[in-house]
């Protein structure tokens, strides 16, 4: 589908006369915060797993991997700092898989559940002089860009641009991405299911993340934006550019930490902390899958789920599982109590549902787009039970209209009898917990999911999908760089980093003073310190949430800092600043108290800090042990 720039008015007109003329139709997730990208917010570059070269390219922007080796990034042509296989990079998968749940379960427009013959899938090929109007487009299979494509905001400057492949990006030579009318680079993703190759001369403009694959740009290619992966490789030619997008992204999503189910939905007991879970089976995966909730047995082994990411815990046979196995039963037998409402024949195609119980007495089957309508009732709950397998077709879409919740909904193979698996075909994505009674529950390639899957006898497998309980927002802050140090003449290298409140700066001469400038809410801020025998200084006891923009450099270093985990009832913060010292001292802040230690004993000191961003300075004798606390 190709939408010129004459047409762009019309549908945009369109769009809102289809959409008044449904005014009891909405999708129920409501957005409720926009898109955080926390600590990745610095970086232009980085794999959950997978190595990370430069061949020549110039970049601006923070570079890291989990696992796998960095190389090429060295200055001039380097400016950011690079993080490996530490609690940088580790937080950053966390974010990494957040961020691709929140892309990926934001509405379709291209195509619309609610109105697909006006609004149709686009085809997998992008651009030959194309302009696309702003939306979430959803292809079924891998794509390309060719030529020119321009991406038109219409005068809005939060205009969202989300383009979801179900395989790998090609990009052709001298191909362009181009901004107009209010678009920015930080509201456009492509979100790839496969690798991401783009060709020599490329100009483009917005988030490149491959979901299970390589992201490789070629010779002289142009990026303003960023390049992730969760698992793969990330190359850049000889000539080529990546740029962070100058502006943060303005996307609305929605963000839930515990979706608290109906009354009569409230079946599942610790089981809502699982994802996936067999009381008497093995949990096991192929390929890279992200998951969001633990993953549990209380009868066998879990494998394939370390080279993927994983936001919970891994339980067997312990007395969670053992309370888990309990849960499981209870709530097969809730759902089997729960009185008949409702009936359909065995199969279910593109249509939509009404809340209710569904009893099917048969083996049943399910397939193209269901719509779930709560009819603006957040009590509503559906229920399908069949007397037999259940298997969803591939490519099956499920969306959530009108109130309707996924702690609200529930999927039963084997009901009322012995056995009964429950398969979900690959690349569809599904709502709801799926309980397999007596069979296996399974589900194939690239099933993205807001639920859990789990068996009362049978194995849980899964496969490069993405599973989560709840789409948690983005909490950790982003790492700033900034260069705003100063310190005396250096001898050596220097390097900065920032972990647990504190600002840790290493590579200096050892046994050495040094006066450190650093930012305190954009508030320059003076100290003196002392190097230890490592060559290291920290400055240690920054309270949690008092430091928007932290950054310490030395001699040009560009420090990153990830700050706010210490909690203080009175948030004084200690930055010291002392005269002549025989010695090195430490500062810390306990119960509202700043302790410096190390001084000399009995000897005058003047002590220079900040109460609430106001300049504070008086005059102290350290005690016998060469303390002074404030």
């Amino acid at each position: 589908m190709k939408i010129t720039k004459a047409k762009r008015s019309r549908l945009i007109l369109t769009l809102l006369l289809i959409l008044s003329s449904f005014p009891n139709t909405s999708f129920s997730q409501t957005p409720n915060s926009t898109l955080n990208l926390g600590i990745l917010e610095s970086f232009e570059a980085y794999s959950g797993s997978g190595g990370v070269t430069n061949s020549g390219g110039t970049v601006t922007g923070d570079v890291g991997t989990h696992l796998g080796i960095i190389s090429g990034f060295i200055s001039p042509s380097y400016t950011g700092n690079t993080y490996n296989a530490n609690a940088v990079t580790d937080q950053a998968r966390f974010d990494l898989l957040r961020l691709y749940v929140h892309l990926n379960a934001l509405f379709v427009n291209f195509p619309n559940a609610f109105d697909p013959i006006t609004f149709p899938a686009h085809g997998a090929a992008f651009g030959t002089g194309e302009v696309l109007v702003p939306g979430v487009y959803s292809i079924g299979s891998a794509g390309s860009i060719g030529g020119a494509l321009t991406l038109d905001g219409g005068g809005d400057p939060n205009a969202v641009f989300v383009i979801k492949m179900n395989g790998a990006l090609t990009v052709g030579a001298g191909a362009t991405v181009s901004l107009t009318n209010g678009t920015k680079s930080s509201n456009v993703f492509w979100v790839i299911g496969g690798a991401i190759s783009v060709a020599a001369g490329a100009d483009l403009k917005g988030t490149l993340f491959a979901k299970a694959g390589a992201v490789g740009i070629g010779a002289n290619v142009i990026l303003e934006g960023r390049m992730l992966c969760m698992a793969g490789a990330i190359t850049m030619g000889i000539g080529s550019s990546a740029t962070l997008p100058p502006l943060p992204s303005t996307i609305p999503i929605f963000c839930d930490g515990n979706c608290a189910p109906a009354p009569a939905a409230d079946i599942l007991g610790v089981l809502s902390g699982f994802a996936l879970f067999a009381k008497s089976g093995n949990v096991g995966n192929t390929g890279i899958t992200g998951i969001i909730g633990n993953i549990g047995t209380n009868a066998g082994a879990i494998t394939g789920y370390t080279s993927g990411i994983n936001i919970g815990t891994e339980q067997i046979a312990n007395a969670l599982t053992l309370q888990a196995a309990a849960d499981l039963d209870a709530a097969y037998i809730a759902l089997m109590n729960m009185t008949p409402t409702l009936t359909h024949a065995a199969t279910f195609l593109n249509e939509t549902l009404a809340p209710g119980v569904y009893h099917i007495p048969t083996a049943g089957a399910l397939g193209g787009v269901i719509i779930l309508d709560a009819a603006n009732d957040p009590n509503a709950i559906f229920v399908f039970r069949f007397a037999g397998a259940f298997n969803i077709a591939a490519a099956t879409k499920m969306v959530l209209a009108n109130g309707a919740r996924r702690c609200n909904i529930f999927w039963l193979g084997g009901a009322g009898v012995a056995t009964g698996a429950l398969n979900i075909g690959a690349s569809s994505e599904v709502h709801g917990t799926f309980i397999a009674h007596g069979g296996a529950c399974n589900s194939g390639g690239g099933v993205f999911m807001a639920g859990r899957q789990l068996s009362t006898l049978g194995a849980v497998n899964t496969n490069t999908a993405v599973i989560y309980n709840n789409p948690e927002c983005v909490t950790s802050m982003p790492l700033t760089c900034l260069s705003a140090i100063s310190v005396g003449t250096t001898s050596n290298p220097t390097s900065c980093s920032g972990t647990n409140g504190s600002i840790q700066i290493t590579g200096l001469t050892a046994s050495t003073s040094y006066t450190v400038n650093y930012l305190d809410d954009a508030t320059a801020v003076g100290v003196t310190l002392v190097s230890d025998a490592s060559g290291a200084i920290t400055i240690s006891g920054l309270n949690a949430g008092s430091y928007t923009n932290i950054s310490a450099a030395i001699a040009g270093c560009s420090s990153n800092i990830l700050a706010g985990v210490i909690s203080l009832t009175d948030p004084v913060t200690p930055i010291i600043s002392l005269g002549t010292t025989s010695n090195s001292t430490s500062c810390s802040v306990v119960d509202g108290s700043i302790q410096i230690t190390g001084l000399t004993a009995s000897t005058s000191y003047t002590v220079n800090y900040l109460d609430d961003l106001v300049s504070v300075g008086v005059t102290l004798v350290s005690n016998a042990s060469g303390a002074i606390t404030i």
